[in-house]
């Protein structure tokens, strides 16, 4: 049977929650980087 301890899952959330904060920041910055590149190196 599954022992959950509800506790110890809310007290994880914050962690997760960085988590998916830092794989969201680090698309965007590669989104954003991949944009920057294409406007300066754009062939003619």
């Amino acid at each position: 049977m599954l022992n959950l301890d509800v506790n110890a899952f809310l007290d994880s959330l914050q962690y997760m929650g960085k988590g998916m904060f830092g794989v969201f920041l680090v698309i965007a910055i590669i989104i954003l980087s991949i944009y920057v590149m294409n406007a300066l190196f754009k062939s003619k």
